[in-house]
């Protein structure tokens, strides 16, 4: 019966066993994804498989390959997934091989016998950190290959010259592959690069030079590139080759570079779409507009990441070109101490497209956009972040506010006017996630929004943690524009007295109405001053399922129908009337209700439905 098949796909089956021959002789495919360990592959299984020309076969133990798979001389792939694998020579026995994957398999050593592989199109290695040996001689007798895959693989490459004898290839022998168009490895020492290593023929590389890299299975290009060198290295032609085709570019602990853009690549770095740089002590600027002969830079950038850069003044210094910047998407910068701003208005045609931004650990950070003294940009002319839709910012004892003109920060420090986080000169209409931490803002919101409240119609989390100088977070007029909240986070904030408060302080009539219909998750932990959620019926949380109330001892009643302000102060409450919820609240709280650790317990805990 058998013998009419032409392919055999076995797919995750447990079988208890394989017959001593495959008499198969029209099949051309074998496919076998195994997913009991005990299975065993007779030795003469593929007698009668002559025509096989594809063999896939996944999890499998093949301490010694089967002696039958000699006789496979139309076989053109061989692939070998998370197999066990021990000898491996015989596949040296198969002359019409042009793709060879043994991913995942740990192999120690590549035999010499791969060599006599000369149709071989395709090696992939990848995911076998056991290989430590891969015999001199062997990589440059594959002269037909294209494709070399080493992610997460060999690391032990021997030096031309110095290794005598030299147990193992060194990368001078990729030099003589004249078709070699793809190659994924890692250079752990930068010393051992050949001269002229790199070719122009690399079309697609995912390439790691220097210590300390990690791989990265998220690939949203075909050209990837991390360097770790010395200044010496970086100005090597090959690099320089590299640098100008790549089009996701980590550096970490740059060289002899203060402005990026100018210094490595005198064309602006037309084709990166994402650049990550780290750990340098000596960049000032990303973008020096200032030099002669300004040109468009990073045109087609989509992320930018900066982490850790000591002395980094500007993100662009002066006025860029036209186009600069203008497909930047995700921008986020991280413990860069010298940085008091993102952009300045002059950059805000590079500010359009942009869908995240997260500021953490910048100890001097003020504001986002930053308008400079001179400027001739519209005052009354607002910037529409229309795309933005995640803000983060994290860890900014100066930060004020997300823009202000350059001298406005010192005139309300002056007149101590608490200045808002969120202003009218930079407008999030569809900003959806939003995170605070450890941030001295004493508002985030104006009392009286008007408008502004209308930017935040979209937003659906916000999490507030650490900002020690906030009393309380809405105003009902706020509020009101947060009906698409689900998510509502407040921790460590510990001035925090009230959640929402009315918009006039002094009124005492009770305002009803308000909502927050789709809130679902809420967090209170660690608000020691925090005595209620808001005053009269001004909340309704019906789809409200996971409440968690942690560490705040003097909150005695979620919503108060008929206390002042002023009696929440004083602690003027009655028991008998004090509730922590009301009817508003969803009545399948209850599956979820968390409340820990309150050193005050709660008069009261009632959920009326």
């Amino acid at each position: 019966m058998l013998e009419q098949y032409s392919a055999i796909s076995l797919l995750g089956c447990k079988i208890s066993g394989l017959p001593e021959v495959l008499n198969c002789p029209k099949m051309e495919s074998f496919i076998l994804y195994n997913e009991d360990p005990s299975l065993k592959i007779p030795d003469c299984l593929f007698e009668g498989t002559k025509t096989l020309q594809l063999m896939d076969m996944t999890r499998v133990q093949l301490p010694t390959l089967p002696s039958s798979l000699q006789f496979l001389e139309k076989l053109q792939t061989l692939c070998l997934y998370y197999c066990v694998l021990g000898d491996i020579a015989l596949i040296g026995e198969l002359k019409m091989l042009k793709v060879l994957s043994v991913m995942g398999s740990n192999i120690v050593r590549l035999p010499r016998e791969i060599g006599k592989l000369t149709r071989l199109q395709l090696l992939d290695l990848t995911d076998n950190p056991t290989l430590e040996i891969i015999p001199p001689n062997v990589l440059s007798c594959l002269t037909q290959l294209e494709d070399l895959y080493m992610e997460n693989s060999f690391l032990q490459w021997g030096v031309e010259g110095l290794d005598s004898p030299r147990n193992n290839a060194s990368l001078a022998e990729l030099k003589y592959l004249p078709y070699l168009s793809t190659l994924y490895l890692h250079i752990t020492d930068p010393m051992i690069l050949p001269k002229d290593f790199f070719s122009k023929k690399l079309e697609r590389f995912n390439i790691l030079i220097g210590e300390g890299w990690e791989w990265s299975r998220k690939r949203e290009t075909s050209t990837i590139l991390k360097l770790k060198i010395s200044a010496s290295i970086q100005s090597e032609e090959g690099i320089q080759l590299l640098l100008k085709r790549t089009e996701d570019l980590h550096l970490d602990g740059l060289e002899g570079v203060k402005s990026v853009s100018y210094e490595l690549d005198g064309q602006g770095f037309p084709s990166l779409k994402h650049l990550h740089i780290q750990n340098s002590l000596e960049i000032r600027y990303i973008v020096d507009s200032t030099m002669l002969s300004p040109i468009v830079a990073f045109p087609f950038l989509v992320s930018l990441s900066l982490d850790n850069l000591n002395k980094l003044e500007k993100i662009c210094n002066g006025q860029p070109v036209a186009e600069s910047f203008s497909k930047l998407r995700i921008l986020k910068v991280k413990s860069c101490p010298m940085l008091k701003n993102l952009f300045s208005l002059h950059m805000q045609r590079g500010l359009l497209q942009l869908e995240e931004i997260s500021i953490i650990d910048c100890k001097i950070m003020e504001v986002i956009v930053a308008e400079e003294s001179g400027s001739e940009a519209d005052e009354d002319e607002a910037i529409k972040l229309t795309q933005l839709r995640t803000l983060t910012l994290e860890y900014l004892p100066q930060f004020t506010s997300v823009s202000s003109k350059s001298n406005e920060i010192a005139s309300d420090t002056r007149l101590r006017t608490p200045m808002t986080l969120f202003n009218k000169k930079i407008e999030f209409p569809y900003l959806e996630d939003l995170k605070l931490s450890s941030i001295e803002v004493e508002k985030i919101w104006q009392d009286q929004p008007g408008e502004l409240s209308c930017w935040f119609l979209r937003l659906t989390s916000l999490i507030v943690q650490g900002c020690r100088n906030l009393k309380y977070l809405f105003t009902t007029s706020m509020v009101e524009s947060l009906a698409q909240l689900k998510r509502l986070e407040l921790c460590d904030c510990v001035s925090m007295e009230e959640i929402i408060i009315k918009n006039g302080l002094g009124e005492e009539e009770n305002v009803r109405g308000v909502m927050l219909p789709k809130l679902q998750f809420l967090k209170l932990e660690g608000l020691p001053n925090l005595t209620r959620f808001c005053t009269g019926h001004l909340i309704q949380c019906c789809f409200l399922q996971e409440l968690w109330i942690e560490n705040c001892p003097t909150l005695k009643t979620f919503i108060s129908n008929s206390l002042s302000t002023d009696a929440v102060a004083n602690n003027q409450f009655e028991e008998t009337n004090s509730t922590l919820f009301d009817e508003k609240v969803s009545p399948f709280l209850l599956l979820f209700l968390l409340v820990l650790q309150s050193p005050t317990p709660v008069q009261h805990l009632l959920l009326n439905t």
